[in-house]
């Protein structure tokens, strides 16, 4: 975690100003703190598109959560119940086991998962491997492919489709149309998901940022070039980036 207090007051003495009302919290520091968060994101995105990074190198935004599926074995992250958004999608773990023992009741609506906050994820003998559409139904009668419905048990290989809508006026969904669907069918068992949480805004000089310490000198930088814009002083941007970026290869690595 970073502190914003640090982030402040680190962008301040660069500014050379400390003990003026020239560069205010709420109007200039706090969001050049979040758009450097956001420049962050995108390149983090890129990161791990060309496997230069590992979400381990984030593990403050790291969660496993447990869900139940709906009938038609599926799950959707609804980020109102859950409390955060989602980033991005790591792992999708059938049939987990839990730190405590639970009956799994089927869900009071076919098209409805459920999160379950009231458990944890433990261990799970296999994740599912992500398919495409075209791999999806491809895979559903090849025993030698995960996502098929030929093996079944302790041998079955489970595979889940990319997030898609599938909401209907008979098919409402529950608060997020998007969901994740698993094959060998999970209906109305457990899920456990495992992603990176969208880190949080800023809204006060008393709130943490989501990063590891480390980039603590580097959303610093990224925060004073977001500065450097809204002056228009002529600041190489292009080039700062592509350095910038570098540096954050290298900091998380």
């Amino acid at each position: 975690m970073i502190l914003v207090s640090t982030l402040n007051s680190r962008i301040l003495s660069a500014l050379d100003s400390e003990d003026s009302e020239r560069y205010l919290f709420d109007q200039d520091i706090k969001p050049a703190i979040n758009s450097a968060m956001e420049t962050l994101i995108t390149w983090l995105n890129q990161a791990f598109g060309e496997n230069k990074l590992t979400p381990e190198n984030l593990r403050e935004l790291v969660n496993v959560k447990v869900w139940q599926a709906n009938s038609y074995s599926r799950v959707s992250f609804n980020a109102a119940v859950v409390g955060h958004d989602l980033w991005t999608l790591l792992a999708i773990y059938p049939k987990p086991v839990l730190n405590k023992k639970l009956f799994t009741p089927g869900s009071t609506n076919n098209s409805e998962s459920k999160y379950r906050p009231d458990v944890s994820f433990v261990s799970s003998n296999q994740a599912a491997k992500r398919l495409t559409l075209e791999e999806w139904n491809e895979n559903q009668k090849n025993a030698f492919m995960p996502g098929n419905d030929l093996l079944q048990g302790d041998i079955s290989e489970y595979g889940y489709l990319d997030a898609s809508n599938y909401t209907s006026s008979t098919y409402p969904g529950n608060g997020d149309p998007v969901e994740w669907t698993i094959r060998p069918s999970v209906a109305n068992q457990f899920v456990a998901i495992a992603y990176l949480k969208y880190p949080n805004q800023v809204a006060t000089i008393n709130d943490s940022i989501e990063f590891p310490k480390s980039l603590t000198e580097l959303i610093t930088e990224l925060a004073l070039n977001k500065i450097s814009e809204k002056q228009s002083d002529g600041t190489n941007l292009a080039g700062q980036s592509v350095a910038a970026y570098t540096k954050l290869i290298a900091l998380l690595k």
